[in-house]
C-alpha cells in the first residue's frame, strides 16, 4: 500500500488548491514545498479575473491579499508618442505570496500534511507508472510512495520532464516559449515623482503599459500612486532579445531616481507556449506552469492554475474512489481543461508566435490606428477570442490601410489560430490506446511549435 493517496509536489496556487480539495474528500495528502514556507517564491502581484475564485471554488482573496487598482490603464507605443486607454476589466490584482499562504493554510485545515524545505528530485517510476517521488530535505534524501503524484513544481517541472518520451509529457521549453519577468512594488519620493508627472513623463494613479521595448513580445509597465507613495513596476522580455529582465529593471530604476526601496516583488521565467498535449499519465497529474497552462498572450497563470486544480481534484477523487490511478481514470481532467480553457490558450499561442515575427514599428502603427485596440487586449486578459461587430470591423479596416503589407500575415495567423482552437475542442473525450497519438497527428499544420527534448 502507498504511503499517501496523493503527493503534491509544489505549494503554489495549483498545488495548495489541489491538496485542499483532495484532503477535504478524506484522502491522505502530502503537500511538499521547496522553500521554508509556501508563498516565499514569486512574491509579486498577479492579475486574476474576478470570477475565477467562484468558478474554481477556492477562497476569495481577503482585503490584505489584494493590491491597489489603478484608476486607468493605458497601452503606450514604444516611442511614447501614442497611447490608448484600455477598457475597465473585472481583474483583481492579488498579492501572490500572502494569498498562497492562505491557500496552504486551507489545505492543512482540510487535512493535508505540509512539508517544507523539501526539494523534489524526480519521479519514482515502476511498471510504466509514477508511484511517488524522490526527495531531498535537510535530513537527507528519501522516497515517498503515492497512488497519484501531482507535479505543480512550475517551469522546472521536476516530475513530468523526467518521464518517458512516449508519455507525451516531457517536452522542454525553447527560449521562444519563455518570458523573463520582474515585478516589484517600490517606495517613491513623492515630491520628485510629482515633478516627473508634471513634466509629462508619468501619470498619477494610472498604469502605463509600454509595448515593444525589447522586441515585439516585451513590455515595460509602471503604476504610480503618489498618495500612497509607491510605484508598481513590471518588466517582461524574451531570452536572447537583449538584456534580461533584471538588467532592464535596473536600467529602468536608474532613469527614475525618485524610485526607492523595494516593498515586495520577485522575478523569474514564465512558460508562454501552448498547453501540454496531456496532463495525465498512469499515477501522474500535472498542473499550472509545469503543464504550460499560462495565457500565452501575457504569461499570467494563476487563474488557469486554480481552475485546473478544481478539475484535477474531481478526477483524482473519482479515481481514488474506484481504486484506480491509471491514465484512463484521470482523463476527465484532461478533457475538461482542454475544452474549458486549453482551446483558447492554443489560439493565443498561435497569435503569440505570429507577434514574435512582427516588426515593433508595425505593432506601434497597429496600436496608433486602432487595428490593435482595447477590445483585443481585454479579450486576451481573460482569455477569450475577440469578437467584433460591424462597427468595430469598419473602424479596423480604416486602420489596416496604414499597415496593409502585414495584414495578410495577421489574417493567416487568425485563421490558423481558429483551426488550432477547433482542434483542442475535438480533444478525445475518453482515453483509449492510440487516441492521444491520433489527436496529435491531426493537429493543423503550423499550429504547433516543435517540441524541445
Amino acid at each position: 500500500m502507498s504511503e499517501w493517496d496523493l503527493v503534491v509536489c509544489g505549494a503554489g496556487p495549483a498545488g495548495c488548491a489541489l491538496a485542499a480539495k483532495v484532503a477535504s474528500g478524506g484522502r491522505r495528502v502530502l503537500l511538499l514545498e521547496r522553500s521554508s514556507a509556501p508563498g516565499q517564491g514569486r512574491d509579486w502581484v498577479v492579475d486574476v479575473a474576478s470570477d475565477t475564485f467562484a468558478a474554481a471554488r477556492v477562497p476569495e482573496p481577503a482585503a490584505a491579499e489584494l493590491f491597489v487598482e489603478p484608476d486607468a490603464t493605458y497601452l503606450v507605443t514604444t516611442d511614447r508618442n501614442s497611447m490608448v486607454r484600455l477598457l475597465d476589466s473585472p481583474v483583481l490584482p492579488v498579492r501572490n505570496a500572502p494569498y498562497v499562504r492562505r491557500l496552504a493554510d486551507w489545505a492543512v485545515e482540510c487535512g493535508a500534511t505540509l512539508e517544507t524545505e523539501t526539494t523534489v528530485l524526480g519521479p519514482l517510476i515502476e511498471d510504466e507508472a509514477v508511484t511517488g517521488a524522490r526527495l531531498s530535505a535537510p535530513g537527507g534524501e528519501r522516497e515517498v510512495t503515492s497512488s497519484i503524484t501531482a507535479d505543480c513544481t512550475g517551469i522546472g517541472s521536476s516530475i513530468r520532464r523526467r518521464t518517458p518520451e512516449a508519455w507525451h509529457m516531457s517536452d522542454g521549453l525553447a527560449p521562444s516559449q519563455i518570458v523573463l519577468a520582474r515585478r516589484e512594488t517600490r517606495l517613491v519620493d513623492r515630491d520628485a515623482a510629482a515633478a516627473n508627472v508634471r513634466d509629462g513623463h508619468m501619470m498619477d494613479r494610472a498604469r502605463l503599459d509600454r509595448i515593444g521595448t525589447q522586441g515585439p513580445y516585451s513590455i515595460e509597465t509602471c503604476f504610480l500612486d503618489l498618495a500612497r507613495g509607491f510605484a508598481d513596476i513590471l518588466i517582461g522580455v524574451k531570452p536572447g532579445s537583449g538584456p534580461d529582465a533584471d538588467e532592464r529593471f535596473t536600467a529602468f530604476l536608474a532613469e527614475r531616481p525618485y524610485v526607492g526601496d523595494k516593498v515586495f516583488g520577485d522575478g523569474g521565467p514564465i512558460p508562454i507556449r501552448r498547453p501540454l498535449d496531456t496532463f495525465v499519465a498512469d499515477g501522474l497529474v500535472v498542473l499550472g506552469d509545469s503543464a504550460c497552462q499560462t495565457i500565452p498572450a501575457h504569461g499570467s497563470g494563476t487563474a488557469s492554475a486554480l481552475l485546473a486544480a478544481d478539475m484535477c481534484a474531481q478526477a483524482v477523487l473519482r479515481a481514488l474512489e474506484t481504486g484506480r490511478s491509471d491514465r484512463a481514470a484521470l482523463w476527465g481532467y484532461n478533457h475538461g481543461f482542454m475544452l474549458a480553457r486549453g482551446a483558447v490558450l492554443a489560439y493565443y499561442d498561435v497569435m503569440r508566435r505570429h507577434t514574435d515575427r512582427q516588426d515593433v514599428a508595425d505593432l506601434n502603427t497597429m496600436l496608433r490606428t486602432g487595428v490593435l485596440g482595447p477590445g483585443e487586449v481585454l479579450a486576451g486578459l481573460f482569455p477569450e477570442v475577440p469578437r467584433l461587430g460591424p462597427r468595430q470591423v469598419a473602424g479596423k479596416l480604416r486602420g489596416m490601410a496604414n499597415v496593409w503589407p502585414v495584414m495578410p500575415g495577421v489574417i493567416r495567423a487568425g485563421l490558423l489560430a481558429g483551426r488550432a482552437m477547433e482542434h483542442y475542442v475535438e480533444y478525445p473525450p475518453v482515453y483509449r490506446p492510440g487516441s492521444l497519438e491520433d489527436w496529435i497527428k491531426a493537429a493543423p499544420r503550423g499550429a504547433r511549435e516543435p517540441s524541445v527534448d
